[in-house]
Parts: structure tokens; C-alpha cells; sequence
């Protein structure tokens, strides 16, 4: 079983891409108008005769058809995201076509593609992690684990919205119409991210755990999506013997005090579909994904690594 928010988004093999479907579409709205309007020149366009009318129908839904793909293109030359959502979407079909072989995959050969992206940049140095009186990790005083749940926001919006139904009860602003619209809407607040916050709150548990285990990591990020991701191998056991294990990060900015490959201290149970916390430069790195164990002997999951690696992929 493998988390679906870690699969690449392509399509069952054999399916029609976006791409394919709106020039289909375009094809047979132009097709369709074309054929009201020879039938209009023949039947007259007059819209009192029903061949008319039918004509005017005809080329009128055959336009539609055709606008539709017209808009989309227009969106993607001129919109920024929508380019590089289309670039995306063609190096990950390009990875899932043709992905590279095992050989090509292993832990020396990945350390040499990651090398060769250039030399590490200037790294800030980590926040040391908030602790209380008995090393426990205070979650709610981690400003990067608050970020990758969105706490942050969700406290400063909790905040205004219950002041604000409080000076409603009060007769300050509004009456008390603004405080029924308000202070539920606090409460909905609170009860939507309540499983970020036991999740906060789990997290930081877990990266206080005995249970720690080196691993070399590789760090990669997504071509034209900009997201991190750690690729990891065992230390001590051959870094081939067993599939590496992949890592998305909760925030990309968390990688910009990484460095490119290291060992990082991963706290957890080393098993499919499970939740670990590295400690990297002597501070965690969230996040809010499972780990997923490749298989290489799949070409699903060396697709994955082909995208990440982007090989085959044009610079952004």
C-alpha cells in the first residue's frame, strides 16, 4: 500500500493525456460548425425555416466545443502557474514513458546526479529546537512544525474572529447578528484543525523518540513544483540491498538549510507507510507525509525518481 499523495499524478497507462483530449475536442467542434455552416449555405440561415434554425444550433455548439480549447491555450501562454503546470505535467509523462533502469538508481548513482547540480549554497543555521524541563519537544513553540500544519494562521484567525463575535456580544460592532456569524465560525475554526493540532502535537512526540536510526539522505526537489524530498539509505546494511525509503517535506523552504547529501538521524519505525522524523544538523525536519519504501524493480517507482532526478526535462 502506498500513499496516494506521493504518486506522481499520471494516469492509468493508455489513457488519453489533457493535452489529447482538448485537441479531440477542438477537432470535433470545428468539424461540427463546419457542417452547419455547408448546411446553411444549402438550406438558407434564415431562422423562420427549421433547417435554419438547426443550422444556427449546429455551428453555434460546434463553437463551443472549439472555444474551450482556444481558452485553455490562451491560459496557458499567458498565465505563469498554468506554463509551469504544463511543464510539469510533460516531464512527468516523460518519466512514467520511459524511466530509467535500477542500475541507473542506486545510491552512487544518485549521490553523482546530485552532485553535479552544482555547489551547495549558503545555508542558514537551524533553529535549536524549544525543550521543557524534561527534553520534551514543545510543539507548539516550533515555528517550522506550527508552518507545516498551518497553525500559524489558523491561531491569528481564530483570534480575530472570536474578538470580533465578543464585540458583537458586547454591542461594540455589530449587535449581536455579527456575533452568531462570528463565534461559530471560531468554533468551526477550532474544530477543522484539530487534527492538524494532534498531529503537531504526535510529531513531536515521535521526534523525541529512542528509536533512531542513521541513515545517509540525498535531498530532491521536484522539477518546476520546487517541493523537497529526502532519499534515504541505511548506514551500517548495503545502501542497495533494499530499496531507498522517499520523504516529502512538509515545506520546501525547509531545504534551504540542507545540505545537498549528508546522514541524518531518523527517528521512528522503519516501515511502509509510516511517519518519521529526521534530524538533520542537529534540529528535526518536518513533515506531514508518509515514508514510502521503493520498489526498483517497479517501473512505477523509478519513474518517481526519474521525475525527481529531471532527467529528460528542459531547465524551468
Amino acid at each position: 500500500m502506498s500513499d496516494q499523495r506521493m504518486v506522481i499524478p499520471v494516469g492509468p497507462d493508455g489513457a488519453p493525456t489533457p493535452d489529447k483530449v482538448l485537441v479531440r475536442m477542438g477537432v470535433t467542434g470545428l468539424v461540427i460548425a463546419a457542417s452547419g455552416a455547408v448546411a446553411g449555405c444549402f438550406t438558407g440561415f434564415r431562422g423562420t425555416t427549421d433547417a435554419g434554425a438547426i443550422a444556427w444550433l449546429t455551428i453555434f455548439m460546434g463553437g463551443l466545443l472549439t472555444a474551450h480549447p482556444a481558452y485553455v491555450a490562451m491560459v496557458r501562454t499567458l498565465v505563469p502557474e498554468q506554463r509551469r503546470l504544463h511543464r510539469r505535467r510533460a516531464a512527468v509523462r516523460r518519466a512514467v514513458q520511459a524511466p530509467l533502469a535500477a542500475e541507473e538508481l542506486t545510491r552512487g548513482a544518485l549521490l553523482a546526479a546530485v552532485s553535479s547540480l552544482g555547489s551547495e549554497p549558503v545555508r542558514p543555521r537551524p533553529r535549536p529546537p524549544v525543550t521543557d524541563g524534561r527534553g520534551r519537544l514543545v510543539w507548539w513553540r516550533d515555528r517550522d512544525l506550527r508552518h507545516a500544519f498551518g497553525l500559524t494562521r489558523f491561531t491569528a484567525v481564530t483570534v480575530v474572529m472570536t474578538l470580533v463575535g465578543l464585540c458583537g456580544v458586547l454591542h461594540v460592532l455589530g449587535g449581536i447578528v455579527l456575533a452568531s456569524i462570528f463565534l461559530p465560525a471560531a468554533a468551526l475554526n477550532v474544530l477543522i484543525h484539530a487534527s492538524g493540532i494532534r498531529l503537531a502535537h504526535a510529531l513531536a512526540h515521535l521526534a523525541g523518540s529512542e528509536r533512531v536510526h542513521s541513515m545517509h539522505y540525498l535531498l530532491l526537489r521536484e522539477p518546476y513544483g520546487g517541493e523537497a524530498y529526502l532519499v534515504l539509505h541505511p548506514v551500517e546494511a548495503d545502501p542497495d540491498a533494499a530499496g531507498p525509503m522517499l520523504l516529502r517535506l512538509a515545506k520546501r523552504k525547509q531545504a534551504r538549510r540542507l545540505a545537498p547529501t549528508g546522514v541524518a538521524e531518523v527517528h521512528g519505525r522503519l516501515e511502509p507507510v509510516t511517519v518519521v522524523v529526521p534530524w538533520i544538523d542537529g534540529a528535526p525536519v518536518w513533515t506531514r507525509y508518509v515514508v514510502n519504501i521503493l520498489d526498483l524493480t517497479t517501473g512505477r517507482d523509478r519513474a518517481r525518481l526519474t521525475y525527481l532526478l529531471g532527467s529528460g526535462t528542459d531547465a524551468p
